[in-house]
């Protein structure tokens, strides 16, 4: 696959995502949707605490306010308890047998556990663009596609693992962003090599401005490159990304330095490698899809511990070394939380190939991001981990899934994306150019022009 196209999905990317179901899932009522009002947040959670107090009644999230780089609304928070190899059996239901296996594989590691905060907020308008969806919004195309909408979460009240995925795929990442990010691969015995990308990405879906007319089918546009080190840079890519990818074709263009002029490829997806082999494709953004090749199931929500609200893994005070150690992340430097999750299940067709058979995704109730996700090999057998420790900007305001680790746990290598900590300036949020800006002619200058 090449290399720029990684970059692109390293960051916060909400690549559109196409998926296979058995049949058209219809709108919900308008008694129904007016549980957003009530008993459900805005987005679709359950408003209420959990029965024994553990998780907190939503409360509308960080309030909008300034937030500076590197700061922690929750930095004076006490661990509630801390997860060992000792002790992990006592917490056996709270836990995804990834993390069950992380600590089989290895004695060290640990998962200190704080205090629910319930921190996801986002704009007024696409609340209430969300809740406008739930009476007029429904799957097309056997789920490759939807209808009719231009912002907001397309299914706050999903009614099938189809619909809760896109919920992931589409959620709001603010018009658009450009700026630096890294990814450090490590090998087995805790060295690593780090990758520095540069993308420039403007959304249709979910810009304020957008229509369905004006969508014309698209999700978002965007250019990317590898800038170090400097024997994987060179080359520097163009996505035209629509919604529905089975109905419309991905526009990828690649221009490379040896060649000096853009041409067009063809899309890449599935199980192509990455990193050296330590993630796929289609696990970019945690999960970028298409699914077309898995049978999805909703096995339901229940009450899991997951990343939530890790900004300490965001501090500009840090260095890449201090975060990137052997076999894991420095464990001090995580944060986890008790939420209710959505629970999926994926499991390859018959007659289809992909090297994960199984795959189950955790979503958080909250922003619909998968936080966590398992993966199991062509024999059905645990191989691989991931977890997105996200963090909510009251700025913006919006929550991002930011800093991702994949694990191999057969391979005892890792490789955690995303990284800014190194960076002068912190990915510029809000940014966006107008589609003619993403054209194949402007590519030769992005891909020869140093950025700030």
């Amino acid at each position: 696959m090449p290399r720029p196209i990684r970059s692109l999905l390293l960051c916060l990317c909400s690549l559109t995502l196409l998926l296979a179901t058995a049949h058209v899932q219809a709108k919900v009522s308008a008694a129904e949707a007016a549980k957003l009002d009530r008993e459900l947040t805005p987005i679709g959670a359950e408003r209420g605490p959990s029965a024994d107090g553990r998780i907190p009644e939503w409360t509308g999230g960080l309030p909008q306010r300034e937030m500076k780089r590197g700061e922690n609304p929750y930095a004076a928070d006490k661990p509630l308890f801390v997860i060992t190899a000792q002790n992990v059996a006592a917490y056996a239901d709270v836990l995804t047998e990834g993390y069950k296996a992380l600590f089989r594989t290895f004695p060290d590691y640990k998962m200190i556990v704080y205090p629910t905060r319930r921190s996801a907020s986002y704009p007024d308008w696409f609340y209430k663009a969300t809740k406008d969806n739930a009476t007029k919004v429904e799957l097309v195309n056997e789920g490759y596609g939807f209808c009719c909408t231009a912002q907001g979460y397309p299914f706050p009240i999903p009614k099938n693992g189809t619909e809760v995925m896109w919920n992931h795929i589409m959620r709001y990442n603010t018009r658009g962003y450009r700026g630096y990010v890294n990814a450090a691969a490590t090998a087995a015995d805790g060295s690593f090599v780090v990758q520095r990308d540069y993308l420039e990405l403007t959304y249709v879906y979910n810009n304020v401005k957008s229509t369905v007319e004006s969508l014309k089918g698209m999700n978002l546009y965007a250019f990317t490159k590898t800038v170090a080190p400097p024997n994987k840079a060179g080359e520097a890519h163009l996505l035209h990304v629509p919604i529905d990818r089975i109905k419309d074709q991905t526009g990828v263009w690649v221009y490379n330095n040896s060649v000096g002029r853009a041409r067009r490829i063809g899309e890449v997806g599935y199980d192509n490698p990455l990193f050296d082999g330590l993630m796929t494709h289609d696990q970019i953004d945690m999960f970028n899809g298409p699914l077309d090749r898995y049978t999805i199931k909703l096995l339901g929500k229940k009450e899991m511990i997951i990343p939530y609200n890790s900004y300490k893994l965001y501090d500009p005070t840090l260095k890449y070394k201090d975060i990137i150690r052997k076999g894991h992340i420095n464990q001090d430097l995580a944060r986890y939380e008790l939420h209710r999750v959505w629970v999926i299940e994926a499991e390859v067709k018959p007659g289809f190939a992909h090297r994960y058979k199984r795959r189950t995704f955790y979503l958080d109730e909250d922003s619909w991001i998968v936080h966590l996700q398992d993966m199991y090999d062509e024999r059905n057998q645990f191989w691989r981990t991931a977890e997105s420790h996200s963090i909510a900007f009251a700025n913006v305001p919006v929550v991002v899934n930011g800093v991702q680790v994949h694990y191999d746990l057969q391979s005892r290598r890792y490789v955690a994306i995303n990284l800014t900590n190194e960076e002068r300036e912190m990915i510029e949020y809000d940014w966006e150019k107008d589609p003619g800006y993403f054209t194949p002619a402007t590519l030769k200058k992005f891909a020869t022009t140093s950025q700030k």
